[in-house]
């Protein structure tokens, strides 16, 4: 019986170790690999909308910029317009 008692407890003590070495395994894999890649898709996204925020800012200047601002030039009766002949 007493054999029986010390067997339990060495395989309860192993899978305790088995169980905490792949925990260990997969919390330093999240944290190694996971998480900075997940960071760093986040950072990549913002910069991504930041690039396309000032892109359509330089469209809507570019934009502002090409339409006309003056009113356009009034025709004088009489002016007079020089011509040449093209024979």
């Amino acid at each position: 019986m007493r054999g029986g008692f010390c067997t339990f407890g060495i395989v309860m003590i192993l899978k305790f170790i088995i169980w905490s070495i792949v925990i260990t395994l997969i919390l330093r894999f999240v944290f190694r690999f996971l998480f900075p890649v997940m960071t760093m898709t986040k950072v990549a996204q913002e910069r991504m909308k930041q690039m396309q925020q000032q892109m359509e800012d330089m469209q809507r200047r570019q934009n502002a910029a090409a339409q006309p601002t003056a009113t356009p030039k009034k025709n004088i009766d009489g002016d007079y317009i020089d011509y040449e002949e093209v024979k």
